[in-house]
């Protein structure tokens, strides 16, 4: 009698093993605003920006634009004055800074748009981003607030401009990063809407999987 219930307890044991084994196993996640699929990040394109530092005056400066499908996130890379920074947006952000987009094509061509000082209080829209930055490479990190409204430079004419604000560093409250500002004219924010697509980033990111899938 007793061996037959240490041979029906080390059956339940088994049993029980397997199950827990079984529901350990990671479900198939599900595509959302949060994630595309797991695989790497993949370069999109090569943008050309003005963009300042401060105060100072826009100058013509190259930005990296990178896919990561594992976060859904967009990542700007450049050099602003002595700075790479490498700026990401998220899904949300991105629908945001969409809306904020056709709010500024909607005034340009009615040409309503207001010939005043840009603030926070005229602001198209305003969100956070991810930024990275440092001289010689974007090795520190903070949560930046942003705020979008009119600029007019170059010759009076009215950009798009983003505005990051400066903010402490989130490990090393000591360090802060750069105020920036960067400036999209309505041609420009046709070629980021044509390369930043989020069903095209999908199909691209599709493509990789059935690459990696090819048996």
């Amino acid at each position: 009698m007793k061996i037959k219930i240490t041979s029906s307890i080390l059956i339940l044991l088994t049993i029980f093993m397997l199950t827990s084994c079984a529901s350990k196993e990671k479900p198939v996640r599900v595509r959302d605003e949060t994630f595309v699929a797991d695989v790497p990040s993949f370069k999109v394109g090569v943008l050309h920006l003005y963009s300042s530092f401060s105060l100072n005056r826009p100058k013509v400066n190259d930005f990296q634009v990178t896919f990561y499908p594992r976060s859904n996130y967009i990542y700007i890379k450049g050099r602003i004055g002595a700075d790479i920074v490498d700026i990401g947006f998220s899904y949300n952000e991105r629908k945001s800074l969409e809306q904020a987009k056709d709010a500024y094509l909607a005034a340009y061509e009615q040409g309503t748009l207001k010939k005043e000082k840009p603030t926070k209080k005229n602001a198209f829209s305003k969100g956070t981003a991810r930024f990275f930055w440092g001289t010689f490479g974007a090795n520190n990190e903070t949560v930046a607030p942003y705020y979008t409204n009119v600029q007019y430079i170059l010759d009076n004419k009215p950009y798009f401009r983003i505005l990051f604000e400066q903010t402490k560093e989130l490990e090393d409250p000591e360090k802060s990063s750069p105020r920036i500002n960067l400036y999209i004219s309505p041609a420009q924010w046709e070629q980021i809407m044509e390369m930043c697509n989020q069903e095209t980033l999908e199909a691209q990111t599709d493509e990789i999987v059935l690459q990696a899938d090819a048996f």
